[in-house]
């Protein structure tokens, strides 16, 4: 039986320790970026909420959700949201699962309870990036409502895509008719050129070795900084 708690300043060590063990058991270490000490004490403290993921005795998963503020690191900067809307932004930071537990879907897990908590803050933007070489774990947050919008450069220069849910009623239904279009994860020039276009992540297929991206024509709430609001474009039109 799991049970997801929310972690204490008292658990920073048993982060520290976990991650260790993540990191250790990954085939490519450049789809995890682990935190300092520094940052998961402070948001264990006033900064974040982190979760864990018990079995008996034994912390197996945790999720950092984290407050940035107006910091420089606050992933809306990479969006045209209004700096006005900083103190509304939370990230979903990092999650870590240890290897022996993988497969129990302790990500989503985690997820139902960050976002049941996120819905009665007063944050109303959650931001997280994910690794394009990572389906797992972009499959996992496009279920919790994120949407990929932009491919960016993160962590000393490393591929991300970024994501984005309104909190706390996500994103709306997609339409029936709405167009779709398929592009392989690997290929992120060209999915950096559909999110320029206003096309959106919606699902992530197993298809082809690296997989796929799904997208769809969903107007983002706000522009993605340098690129066109989907807004401006009309549903069915090409990139």
């Amino acid at each position: 039986m799991f049970e997801v708690v929310r972690l204490t300043p008292a658990d920073t060590g048993l982060i520290l320790e976990l991650q260790e063990k993540v990191c250790a058991g990954l085939a490519d270490a450049t789809v995890f970026q682990p935190s300092s000490p520094e940052f998961i004490s402070y948001c264990l403290a006033a900064g974040g909420r982190c979760y864990g993921v018990r079995r008996g005795g034994e912390t197996v998963a945790y999720r950092i959700v984290y407050f940035p503020q107006d910091r420089e690191f606050n992933l809306a900067r990479d969006s045209a949201l209004p700096p006005g809307e900083y103190p509304l932004v939370a990230h979903w930071d990092t999650v870590a699962v240890l290897p022996a537990w993988r497969g129990h879907r302790l990500a989503a897990l985690m997820n139902t309870t960050a976002l049941a908590d996120m819905a009665v803050t007063r944050y109303r933007h959650l931001f997280a990036t994910s690794a394009p070489a990572n389906p797992h774990g972009v499959r996992t947050l496009i279920a919790a409502g994120f949407r990929p919008v932009k491919v960016v450069r993160k962590f000393g220069g490393r591929l991300r895509f970024l994501l984005y849910r309104p909190n706390p009623g996500g994103w709306p239904p997609a339409g029936p008719r709405q167009a779709r279009r398929e592009i392989p994860l690997d290929a992120t020039d060209e999915l950096s050129h559909a999110f320029s276009s206003g096309w959106v992540g919606t699902a992530v297929e197993t298809a082809g070795p690296a997989g796929c991206l799904t997208l769809a024509r969903e107007p983002v709430p706000f522009a993605v900084a340098g690129h066109l609001p989907a807004a401006r474009l009309s549903p069915g039109n090409g990139s």
